[in-house]
């Protein structure tokens, strides 16, 4: 992998705050802005991978753009739209909204070392595609026509071809695909009938996954290789795996995104306190919840194969979010560019975790944080 370069003028060191029983070791992290696109006020970063490409988004000056930044920090403006995917192989998954208000239009591309692939379902209105594989496969819905949002039809996008799912809506949702090809997702009913979560084996062969308590809708999170599917309905965050559903909270939930579980089955999201506060929280291996020691209102976004933890917290300042990391018991606050909002997104196997961040001025810079070394206190 390249090596990083960061900027003297942007680089701060992260201020440590162990947990009680916490090792005796602190995260050494450095914070770097990371260069916008000309003409927009606003950057976003929404993913990294494991070769350290980040992807992202503008905000201000219209609509917004996807951007790409290198390992080495340059950054490549993708076009319109905004990036919902990024996998190990540096392939962008774009989603590019036409018109919101009717006609309702949306397109998916690839975006893949120069080359853009359109993959809009023929025939099909509002398409929605947020997961992509190591394979390039992409799992979405989509409408019949322009002129209704409702997500009647599934498709994969495998081998260069579109692949129907034996599925029909009106309200579909296929959120999650792992490297074997096998898709999750949920089904809502127009007014009766069953809701349910989902998983499809193959593209011909799509199960229900096992019932749990409650009446509202199911929210499918994330799957592992193992084909562990985690997710959520009305305040229980849920774990299916093989033919059973464990309650992992009965008051909580699991977070958004590929980096809800790792391979290991840890989960991370939040629970909820008796007084209505939102706790940072990781199950292992789907066990109990592990409180991380970061005060609520709390969450935890994403997690990966070593077990580290990111997330972020409003305690002091209900208006801005606060970044920090969790690895091995200890709690490392992630600094900002100077204001108020550090916000993490997504972190890779390699010590590189991304978000946003506000300059002094209330800039929203796009920022990526470096894990350097751990030292040990005296």
């Amino acid at each position: 992998m390249p090596k990083l370069r960061t900027p003297a003028a942007v680089v701060a060191l992260a201020v440590a705050l162990p947990l009680v029983t916490a090792p005796a070791a602190q995260a050494v992290v450095l914070v770097t802005a990371l260069p916008g696109l000309a003409g927009y006020p606003g950057h976003h970063a929404s993913a990294v991978n494991d070769l350290g490409q980040i992807v992202g988004s503008t905000s201000g000056n219209g609509a917004a753009h996807t951007v790409l930044w290198s390992p080495g920090g340059t950054a490549t403006d993708l076009g319109l739209g905004r990036p919902s995917a990024l996998n190990q192989l540096g392939q962008v998954l774009i989603e590019q909204p036409d018109s919101a208000t009717g006609p309702y239009v949306q397109r998916p591309r690839i975006w893949h070392a120069g080359t853009v692939t359109d993959i809009t379902p023929s025939g099909s209105g509002w398409v929605s595609a947020t997961a992509i594989n190591a394979r390039g496969s992409v799992p979405m819905t989509f409408s019949s026509s322009p002129y209704g949002y409702h997500q009647e039809n599934a498709v994969v996008w495998q081998d260069g071809r579109h692949q129907s799912l034996p599925l029909s809506g009106p309200h579909l949702g296929l959120t999650a695909i792992n490297d074997a090809g096998v898709v999750a997702g949920n089904k809502l009913p127009m007014f009766s009938g069953d809701r349910y979560a989902f998983r499809c084996e193959t593209p011909s062969k799509c199960e229900p996954l096992a019932a749990a308590p409650g009446t509202g809708m199911y929210s499918v999170r994330g799957i592992n290789e193992a084909g562990v599917v985690v997710g959520n309905r009305d305040t229980l965050a849920l774990r299916w795996e093989g033919s059973g559903v464990t309650v992992l909270s009965t008051s909580g939930g699991v977070t958004y995104g590929p980096q809800a579980l790792n391979e290991r089955g840890d989960t991370v999201g939040w629970t909820t306190e008796f007084d209505g506060t939102r706790k940072a929280v990781l199950w292992r291996g789907g066990g109990g919840p592990v409180d991380l020691g970061v005060p609520g209102p709390s969450e935890a976004v994403a997690v990966n194969e070593r077990g580290d933890v990111i997330g972020w917290t409003r305690a002091g300042d209900a208006a801005e979010p606060r970044a920090f990391l969790w690895r091995d018991g200890t709690v490392t606050y992630l600094r900002s560019l100077g204001g108020a909002r550090s916000l993490p997104t997504a972190l890779n196997d390699r010590g590189t975790i991304v978000g946003e961040s506000t300059t002094a001025d209330g800039t929203v810079k796009a920022v990526k944080w470096n894990l350097i070394t751990a030292r040990h206190r005296p």
